[in-house]
């Protein structure tokens, strides 16, 4: 039982993301990411870390991560499962 416990937790921080690797996996410059969207993002990160992030039927837990990215960069509102989010 206990080694299962160490094996959870070792996966839990293996699969966590950072507001550095959001940057990387969405192919923008952090130099021109300005302050306000690192905080957006960094509340986005933070929401997926912890799985409060929006479920979907066809999307995986990290193609809504980056969908909501995406929307945060670029300015725009996310579209998930044909449905516009707005918050």
């Amino acid at each position: 039982m206990m080694y299962q416990m160490i094996i959870y937790h070792l996966v839990v921080i293996v699969n966590m993301m950072t507001v550095e690797t959001l940057i990387i996996k969405l192919g923008v410059n952090p130099k021109e990411v300005s302050k306000a969207e690192i905080i957006l993002l960094t509340s986005l990160v933070e929401r997926y870390n912890h799985g409060y992030m929006r479920r979907s039927i066809y999307f995986s837990y990290e193609e809504v991560l980056i969908k909501e990215a995406e929307g945060i960069i670029h300015g725009y509102l996310p579209e998930i499962d044909g449905i516009i989010y707005e918050d």
